[in-house]
């Protein structure tokens, strides 16, 4: 048992600490019953023992939780989503360190003052993410992402979630400092595992809990992190390595386990980060996809000839759509057709035709305003995240006076760096500082706008959008503005998507279809047949005398999707 005041591990049987000789129990304050020091809640009768009980909690998360993610909880409730199951389900642990030491010296009123506070920067970043908030203690918070709502990214949110939390609190931390005097900082642990999950109250965000293991881990993750870090398991780095810059801390020791757990602490995203399908290793070759890739070159050939066009890759998830972009794009490079995208405007080679530029929706940006253009855009430029505001406008206004005519520099410069989240000064902040929302877009529109086709005039482009399905509603409604300039430049607008009525990419579609329908083309991406999906297990996994209904068995529960294929054959090499 851990000493609440000095963290010294001591005997079960103990009922003092043999370092400070606090006691290691206490009482609960509705039955009488003894209790373990790190007790949360009585065995007894479930009495919460925070000071808090579950109404006046939900109250305080009320604030906190966006409209839509609760419509989602609500959703997930009343469809039985909530109901006792395993999953795989990644877990955060958040508290505060030394905060046993920091309520003994404070009036109890004054740390309640401190920790509400705090639990705004706890709580907003896993809401942002739409993580689940499982658990408010009176010094901590358990989250989980994955249930009850899931998505496929979830141990990349968790993380994400957690980098948050430690840059958010870190403006409170001074807060408290100056005005109690007190060293306040925030340490997290993630684990990724297979727990059950299930709503054991009736509050949907404080009762619905998990069990296993793997939410113990998680735990021993935080209580063995340093102040101000996230902490993690092989189980969730493994799978989120190529997005993250991370430290190994070799093998740990954790209470309750024989063994060392080896973990890492995240340092934050990478400033170029990699594919997180694929198997390390080991690749194949494109197969099975000869028809779309020559759909593909035509789309392209049009635009050298000067046509702008606009294409819509369909597959459902795992089908290989960014796998078929990059493939196009690598064969347009090996016939010199193609600019690299970091290339300088107007510094080009004599024989490319072309340039090539992507951006990317995020699931977890759904409702965040210009969420693709601001990666798109940051690429044409050459924006990193070292740089400062100023670095990022001097170069937003060197690529934009480039192309654009001196007279309407200032027309378009200051309305890009709005939307990339650049702060302004001057005579630039004065062209923004008054306009109404409605004014703001409207400039902002015409400013990308006249970018982008100030930029086809200087050689025939192609904008990639990948992950269309995800796009906010303000980015479809420009993007929806930039097919008009197809008709007038060698513009060619490429989506990905998957083919979903109900998701945001088919209004794309259906605009395509009614309006440019003499420019528009459709590739749909279906499984791979029996031969192909043969072909590409061959390649992947190359073992000798491997049996035969082994390689039925993949194909059979892979049922043509190349990435399902990859997933089921790292597993095998594991």
């Amino acid at each position: 048992m851990d000493c609440p005041t000095c963290s010294t591990t001591n005997p079960a049987e103990a009922g003092f600490c043999m370092k400070c000789g606090s006691p290691l129990t206490h009482t609960c304050p509705q039955c009488g019953t003894e209790l373990p020091a790190e007790s949360q809640f009585c065995y007894k009768c479930g009495r919460r023992l925070d000071g808090t009980q579950p109404e006046e909690v939900q109250e305080r998360l009320q604030q906190y939780i966006p409209k839509e993610l609760l419509a989602k909880l609500e959703s997930a409730r009343s469809g039985g989503g909530m109901q006792g199951e395993r999953r795989i389900v990644t877990m955060l642990f958040c508290d505060v360190q030394g905060s046993t030491a920091a309520a003994e010296r404070l009036d109890p009123e004054e740390w309640a003052e401190i920790m509400n506070g705090a639990f705004e920067h706890l709580i907003t970043p896993v809401y942002q993410y739409e993580g689940t908030l499982a658990r408010l203690m009176g010094d901590a918070v358990l989250a989980f992402f994955g249930a009850p709502i899931a998505h496929e990214d979830d141990p990349q949110r968790a993380i994400l979630a957690g980098l948050e939390i430690i840059k958010s609190i870190a403006p409170y931390r001074e807060q408290v400092k100056q005005q109690w005097d007190l060293d306040f900082n925030v340490r997290i642990g993630i684990n990724t595992g297979l727990v059950v999950v299930g709503e054991v109250g009736t509050d949907l965000r404080v009762e619905y809990t998990a069990m296993g293991d793997a939410v113990n881990l998680a735990a021993r993750m935080e209580q063995t992190a340093e102040p101000g870090t996230v902490r993690v398991t092989e189980n969730t780095y493994r799978q989120v390595a190529p997005l993250f810059d991370v430290e190994s801390l070799g093998s740990v020791e954790v209470k309750g386990k024989a063994e060392p757990v080896p973990a890492f602490r995240v340092l934050g995203p990478k400033a170029a980060p990699g594919r997180l399908r694929g198997i390390e290793g080991l690749d194949a070759p494109l197969v099975g996809r000869d028809r779309e890739m020559e759909q593909l070159r035509e789309t392209i050939s049009a635009l050298a000839e000067g046509r702008g066009q606009i294409l819509s890759l369909m597959g459902e998830a795992g089908l290989g759509k960014s796998r078929l972009m990059a493939e196009l794009r690598q064969s347009l490079v090996s016939d010199g057709l193609l600019i690299a995208a970091d290339t300088e405007p107007g510094n080009v080679g004599p024989n490319t035709t072309i340039n090539w530029h992507e951006g990317r929706s995020l699931s977890y940006q759904t409702s965040v305003p210009y969420g693709p253009f601001v990666d798109l855009l940051s690429n044409i430029m050459g924006l990193r995240s070292d740089q400062t505001d100023t670095e990022k406008y001097d170069r937003i206004k060197k690529n934009v006076s480039a192309v654009v005519t001196s007279e309407l520099v200032l027309d378009v410069a200051p309305f890009i760096a709005t939307v990339l989240g650049v702060s302004l000064e001057g005579n630039e902040a004065e062209r923004t500082k008054y306009l109404t929302p409605p004014q703001m877009r409207g400039k902002v529109f015409t400013a990308v706008g006249r970018y982008i086709e100030a930029l086809v005039a200087v050689r025939a482009t192609v904008l990639v959008f990948e992950d269309l399905h995800w796009i906010d509603p303000t980015s479809l409604e420009l993007l929806e503005e930039l097919l008009l300039l197809t008709d007038r430049v060698a513009l060619t607008i490429i989506a990905l998507f998957r083919p979903v009525r109900q998701e945001p990419s088919w209004r794309f579609h259906e605009v395509a279809v009614r309006d440019f329908g003499h420019r528009y083309t459709t590739v749909q991406l279906e499984p791979l047949d029996s031969d192909s999906s043969r072909i590409l297990v061959a390649h992947l996994l190359e073992v000798e005398d491997l049996p035969e209904k082994v390689r039925d068995l993949i194909l059979a529960k892979t049922e043509g999707n190349p990435f399902f294929v990859e997933e089921v054959i790292r597993s095998l090499l594991d």
